[in-house]
């Protein structure tokens, strides 16, 4: 392709957002240049690309700032002299369109349909080609509301709508988005290049990675954790990730006396995520739909992860999940809010080693051979590209 790829998002930088991040650095390397909304701490700032990026939250702030007392004198004189007549300020949607017509921009990504829905206009009036990439909230929670569902219509008019997984398909479908119009493609992680050593500790290792919000039930989690405790005493807990529930889970191990039992590690970069996957011996995660909001996972990336390092995964019945772990061969999965069967689920693991590794290779295999970042990026390029 001669022209470049523009990736549009809300964020830049955001730690959980490593799909995105891999969109960025590793999908047209060279080739890409980045709009974002922001790319300011705290939620944004973890990471950069390298690329020409425009920050929307900086320009916004730059085309309201009050011009200095010289500005204004100046400006003052040149309209005294009648020079400045037919001067127009810029807007945001100015710098933009200038900014993809410098880039030489030939197809645009945009990630989030919500935040999508914004930027339509701008690619029909310079006639690119613009696909928006759906990836969990936005093709749940949104979906909740007649509002959203009327907006969504504007999708039909997308050169694509990208989904991570047939359940989201299904869902654009029945609010009516074109069968024509949605691709699906799941999303991809890289295989890690290690050999999984046998571990020879009597302490079974689990580990939990994943914001502590409603739809990813951290509480349900841990009352798993603890009822398998009962059957399996030589079990650890390392859960990875910041949010909302954090204090209702410091609570809940507190109240249980679980503090030698479950470590807290904080939000981490990927790549102390992945070093704690390396030395795991099961990964559990118990997405629910969110009783308040509606909202559900997409395909969770740590799920994909771990299953290329080789770690049999326990989770649920839930959106997308299904089409990455296959139940009772590459994991178990258990019905939303059942901490019973979860539980017993990790015991039955922790207690038979030879099943885990099983299912920690098929995972890894399926991986290889269905999810892989190579896959991802192939099936995206001939999208976007028509290669």
């Amino acid at each position: 392709m001669k022209r470049n790829l523009a990736i549009i998002a809300p964020n830049l930088g955001a730690r959980s957002e490593t799909f995105i991040q891999r969109h960025m650095q590793d999908l047209l390397p060279g080739k890409t240049v980045v709009i974002a909304s922001s790319n300011k701490a705290p939620l944004c700032g973890h990471w950069s690309v390298n690329a020409p990026v425009l920050i929307i939250e900086d320009l916004k702030k730059n085309l309201h700032q009050k011009p200095t007392i010289k500005k204004q004198l100046y400006h003052a004189f040149l309209y005294k002299m009648g020079l400045n007549k037919s001067v127009k300020r810029s807007s945001v949607i100015d710098i933009i369109e200038n900014f993809l017509i410098t880039n030489n921009v030939g197809v645009i990504l945009s990630e989030y349909l919500d935040f999508s829905l914004d930027y339509i206009g701008v690619a029909r009036k310079l006639n690119i080609p613009f696909f928006a990439h759906a990836h969990g909230y936005d093709v749940s929670l949104r979906l909740k509301s007649n509002e959203w569902r009327i907006k969504y219509l504007a999708l039909n008019e997308v050169d694509g709508v990208i989904l991570m997984n047939e359940y989201s398909k299904k869902a654009l479908k029945q609010i009516g988005i074109k069968a024509e119009k949605l691709f699906t493609i799941p999303y991809g992680v890289q295989l890690p290049e290690f050999r999984k050593e046998t571990q020879t500790d009597t302490i079974i290792k689990c580990l939990a990675v994943g914001r502590m919000v409603a739809k990813k039930a951290p509480i349900l989690l841990l009352d798993s954790f603890r009822r398998a405790l009962e059957i399996h005493p030589n079990l650890h807990l390392d859960f990875i990730g910041t949010g909302e529930l954090l204090p209702a889970v410091k609570q809940y191990i507190q109240a249980f006396r679980l503090q030698e039992k479950v470590s807290l590690h904080g939000a981490l970069d990927n790549e102390l995520v992945l070093n704690f996957m390396q030395q795991a011996d099961i990964f559990l995660q118990h997405s629910i739909t969110c009783p308040d909001t509606g909202d559900e996972e997409g395909m969770p990336v740590a799920i994909l992860e771990a299953m290329s390092y080789s770690l049999p995964v326990i989770s649920t019945f839930h959106s997308g999940i299904p089409e990455a772990v296959i139940h009772s061969k590459t994991g178990f999965l258990v019905n939303e809010y059942d901490v019973v069967a979860m539980a017993e689920k990790i015991a039955l693991l922790a207690e038979n080693q030879i099943l885990r590794i099983n299912m920690g290779l098929a995972g890894r295999e399926y991986i290889k051979e269905f999810l892989s970042w190579e896959k991802e990026k192939t099936n995206l390029l001939k999208l976007l590209l028509g290669t």
